[in-house]
């Protein structure tokens, strides 16, 4: 998932209140009838598009409609834009001095706060107090938020029940060893992908941070310095490389991708093992493929951390002022009974303390994930170059499984120091 951000106005003297104390936004006693009518203009993405999940602008359209029913003065203009474009759109339009009211998506717009409003102008009390404090604290610089969390997920094993035990496996790896040992046993009783890497441009962010997390390596080291070319994430890619040399993967992970490709070859039996979250469960059901999800394996036993993940929504200052409206569509769609709905389609994690403990109590298949999240990393996003650093990572991290990985790994490096 990913960020970045846009420029404002002014309203009226609620709203100028709320500027100028910084804190809570336009009054929490606001009442439906008295915002003004406006139309505001939403870009989010499409979570359903390759899967056999509800469409997104279907989602979206459900939510307007209910929204209008309490709110029928305020016209949302939704364009639902496909997950691989959409931080491109979004981009395009901040560039053209042309942002949405709100846009929802992953990438991090945090080097550009100024142009966002911060979450306590556009969010109600209640809203920010019922957020999962973990997820919110994500979207901070400085000393406050400005992005604001949409879902979160996290990263864990998936492997196949069935393609184990034909090959004589016992269980899940918990090492790279037992990892690259497990998939030798898979491709001899011929199984077509043991094990399926995919480091195409859908989320080769993701996919890699995943497998360096297993070695102690990573995007920065602990006090927020950029260490992408570490000894950590040489060693990282050496050892893919070696696995894509045992003829244990996809051919080229460069130009896989996830969704597409190894949740579809997974969930038609042809994988033996991939890195997997909640999204995959409708394709999982519908498959019939008998699976478990185990802790990701590191280098020399289970991952002490892997990838957490917050997708966001960022509320821009367009050239019209609509925190008021922007606000009440937000506290909207942030309820617990629209965050359950979206974890029932989509199965990415509520951010809402009532819908999350709603979905831990009735969905015990999750513990891995729900597990992890306490010692999750997430993306840097508080540093000022991840948008440059991570769009640039999907442009070339694939071709780091190479016998030298580190001369990508600097030049991802090289792109954080000019953008930092």
């Amino acid at each position: 998932m990913k960020r970045q951000v846009a420029a404002g106005v002014v309203l009226g003297a609620s709203l100028m209140m709320a500027a100028v104390s910084g804190s809570s936004g336009a009054r929490a006693t606001t009442s439906a009838g008295s915002i003004p009518a406006a139309t505001i203009t939403v870009v989010a993405a499409d979570y359903g598009g390759g899967t056999s999940a509800m469409p997104g602008k279907q989602w979206w359209d459900r939510v307007v409609k209910d929204f209008n029913k309490k709110y029928p003065q305020i016209t949302v203009k939704m364009d639902v834009v496909n997950w691989n474009d959409v931080d491109n759109k979004i981009t395009s339009e901040v560039q053209a001095n042309n942002p949405p009211d709100l846009a929802q998506a992953s990438a991090d717009w945090t080097g550009l706060q100024s142009i966002v409003y911060p979450a306590s102008q556009v969010l109600s009390p209640a809203t920010h107090n019922n957020l999962v404090k973990s997820f919110y604290d994500q979207g901070k610089i400085g000393a406050r938020v400005y992005g604001i969390p949409w879902i979160a997920s996290s990263r864990a094993l998936v492997y196949n029940k069935s393609l184990f035990s034909k090959a004589g496996i016992s269980g899940p790896p918990k090492t790279w060893n037992q990892y690259k040992a497990d998939a030798q046993k898979l491709k001899s009783s011929g199984v077509p992908t043991p094990a399926c890497i995919p480091l195409g441009n859908e989320e080769a962010q993701a996919e890699s941070l995943i497998w360096e997390l297993g070695n102690g390596g990573g995007f920065v080291v602990s006090k927020g310095r950029w260490a992408l070319n570490s000894p950590q994430n040489v060693a990282t890619f050496k050892f893919i490389n070696s696995l894509v040399k045992a003829g244990v993967t996809n051919p080229n992970p460069a130009t896989t991708n996830r969704t597409a490709d190894c949740w579809a070859s997974f969930e038609a039996g042809k994988v033996g093992m991939t890195n997997s979250q909640p999204a995959e469960l409708p394709g999982l059901a519908k498959s019939g493929v008998k699976y478990a999800f185990a802790p990701v394996p590191g280098r020399r036993g289970l991952a002490k951390t892997t990838l957490g993940v917050n997708d966001w929504i960022w509320a821009f200052k367009t050239h019209s002022d609509h925190r008021l409206q922007d606000r009440a569509f937000l506290d909207f769609v942030l309820s617990d009974k629209w965050q359950k709905d979206f974890f029932d389609q989509y199965k990415l994690l509520a951010i809402t303390q009532g819908a999350s403990k709603q979905i831990a109590k009735s969905n015990p298949n999750l513990k891995p994930f729900l597990d992890s999240l306490p010692t999750d990393t997430f993306y840097p996003v508080n540093l000022k170059a991840w948008a440059q650093v991570n769009a640039k990572i999907k442009q070339i991290i694939g071709t780091a499984v190479s016998d030298n990985p580190k001369s990508v790994l600097d030049q991802l490096q090289q792109v954080a120091q000019q953008n930092g």
